[in-house]
């Protein structure tokens, strides 16, 4: 027989009756030994007794609390199914002292101690403001600093080896939590969330599973199991939600007045509460008024495309143990939208390696969202979410890992950067204006005069050796027969006749906010910035170099070298004077490797 395991929403919600169970007792004045259990913990805020014992006054943090709760916290972690404290009780009379620390600033406290970020609410009892801290179970044992493994036995925390904790859990779960069994059943499933799934297998071109009848289609979709569980996919997806799990609203700038809101009505389906998102977004996010460039009239104000990329992103790879509602938002004036969901990245994802680094949190959630035919397999979305706002003429995706923790994804849609569209859309062969990693170095290139081998690989998202297959394929890249990318000693450029026909207007206008191709063409302040930069990268700098960067005449080039070696920011090197010679930064000199050190004159 299969052992029940709560998903996040189910176990959240279990926790939550030990708890109320708890207060309810604590209400009546049941004595210790009967109120704290396995799953619930009291505990006092520590540091809040004088040398008497007497009671102080609290405040809004208290690090001394902080660190007494996180071993605690860690020992629930480790207990199968989590568990909870109870903060502001004496434990040895059940006097209620409360507490005033700041709830937000609890969980991040405890986040940085522990590397677990608890669910921390209020609740009052007889008007005494209490905390309650809620732990999920994690799925790796956490150590206490002394390496020593606890868990929860009956009501106290007590060492456990990491044999058995692994033997435990292997035999309790053994699976994707998302994939286990519920107690629900199809009757549980929410009234029109078939209908729901049933259109969206329709618009992804299923038509088989959509006609599918009710039992044949959650089969098909992997979430009704043959003793007819739902998985906890299923539970998530498809049955009434117990709060409301995403929202949508509008604001008519950044930090403004609320135009709109959207917030599903409790008893909703996950899957009912997207399509309705969906639909307000699809009103909201109109068709460009006027042509911009190479950035056409006929498209939407942001990538539909990438609009649902980054919300179903977002619901996929949450930590649905925390209540926090995903929240999706859009910003009349910028033209941009920003989600952001509680849990922070996972699987050694991170900002600087979305485009190349796969995880998912729970894989049978991610396959479900597959099966619906409203995401393809696995990491392609982000990659997808870059290459499509890059090659409608926006500003490339930005994620943040946030305080929380918790992940936020913002879609820029102003400024509009036409001229990258433009050159994009040129590119042949035609696949590769598809191609994300061709989309990305773009524009790098664009905003920077040249990208050193590291740097090139950064951008990429790729190390030292998987970029160089990359960079092969990108040298084949041509717009109107030029190459788009050429080496650059020790990096790489854009093509430097075709950077000049971009900033001519060519391939479309350019940003009025930003710095695209700042580089090309510049006065004597450009030179000297470009100077700057290659000289903080590399040991020696030439005229020609710096005139193939900037496109600058050579006697502005030699001027302005000239000028910042009499200020003392660069010192003369070689033989003579213009192209033959070099200048190094000032200070402790760089040489290029093989180079002999010179005497200063």
């Amino acid at each position: 027989m299969t052992q029940m395991v709560p998903d996040p929403v189910e176990a959240r919600a279990d926790l939550m009756e030990h708890v109320e169970r708890t207060l309810r007792r604590l209400e009546d004045g049941t004595g210790p030994e009967r109120v704290e259990t396995e799953k619930v913990d009291l505990k006092e805020e520590a540091g809040r007794r004088d040398r008497t014992g007497g009671l102080i006054a609290g405040s809004a943090t208290n690090p001394a609390a902080a660190e007494h709760l996180a071993g605690e916290i860690r020992c629930f972690a480790n207990t199968p199914g989590g568990g909870a404290i109870v903060l502001g009780i004496d434990d040895k009379n059940l006097s209620l002292l409360g507490t005033a620390l700041d709830a937000e600033w609890l969980r991040q406290r405890l986040d940085v101690l522990t590397g677990i970020a608890p669910v921390v609410l209020e609740r009052r009892i007889r008007g005494v403001r209490l905390l309650l801290v809620l732990v999920a179970e994690s799925t790796e044992p956490v150590e206490d600093p002394d390496r020593r493994l606890r868990w929860r036995v009956g009501d106290r925390c007590t060492t456990v080896d990491r044999a058995e904790w692994w033997s435990h859990r292997a035999h309790r779960i053994g699976v994707d939590p998302m994939a286990a069994p519920t107690s629900r059943r199809p009757q549980d499933i929410s009234g029109g969330a078939l209908a729901t799934v049933r259109t969206y297998l329709r618009q992804g071109g299923d038509e088989e599973t959509a006609a599918a009848d009710d039992d044949r289609l959650l089969v098909r979709l992997g979430v009704l199991l043959p003793d007819r569980a739902l998985t906890q996919a299923g539970v998530l997806l498809l049955c009434p939600a117990s709060r409301p799990l995403i929202e949508l609203s509008r604001l008519d700038v950044a930090g403004g007045e609320v135009i709109g809101r959207y917030i599903h009505p409790v008893g909703t389906s996950l899957v009912q509460a997207l399509h309705e998102v969906e639909a307000r977004l699809d009103a909201i996010n109109g068709i460009r008024p006027r042509s911009r460039g190479f950035v056409e009239s006929g498209q939407r104000t942001l990538p539909v495309r990438a609009v649902r990329e980054a919300i179903l992103n977002h619901l996929i790879h949450r930590d649905w143990m925390h209540p926090e509602a995903t929240t999706v938002r859009w910003i009349d004036a910028d033209d941009t939208l920003e989600v952001t969901s509680p849990g922070g990245f996972t699987g050694g994802v991170r900002p600087h390696n979305v485009l190349t680094t796969r995880h998912s949190r729970y894989p049978a959630l991610a396959d479900l969202f597959r099966a619906l035919r409203l995401v393809d397999k696995q990491g392609v979305g982000v990659p997808r979410m870059f290459q499509t706002m890059l090659s409608d003429g926006h500003q490339r995706p930005v994620l943040e890992d946030l305080a929380g923790p918790r992940v936020r994804t913002i879609l820029p849609g102003l400024p509009l950067v036409p001229v990258l569209a433009g050159i994009l859309s040129r590119i042949e062969p035609a696949p590769r204006r598809r191609d994300v990693h061709v989309a990305v170095l773009l524009d790098a290139l664009m905003q920077h005069p040249f990208l050193t081998d590291r740097g090139t690989a950064q951008v990429l998202q790729r190390g030292s050796d998987s970029v160089l297959p990359v960079l092969a394929a990108l040298q084949e890249c041509r717009v109107d027969g030029l190459p788009v990318v050429e080496r650059f000693p020790e990096g790489w450029r854009l093509n430097a006749e075709l950077a000049d026909r971009a900033v001519a207007g060519r391939y479309g206008d350019l940003p009025v906010i930003g710095d695209y191709l700042w580089f090309r063409g510049g006065g004597s302040a450009t030179v000297r910035r470009v100077a700057q930069e290659w000289l903080a990268e590399h040991p020696r700098l030439t005229s020609g170099q710096l005139a193939g960067l900037t496109g600058a005449k050579q006697s502005n080039v030699s001027r302005v070298l000239a000028e910042l070696a009499d200020v003392g920011d660069v010192v003369a090197r070689g033989p003579g004077r213009g192209r033959s010679a070099h200048f190094v930064a000032a200070g402790p000199c760089p040489r290029a490797p093989g180079e002999e050190p010179r005497a200063e004159s």
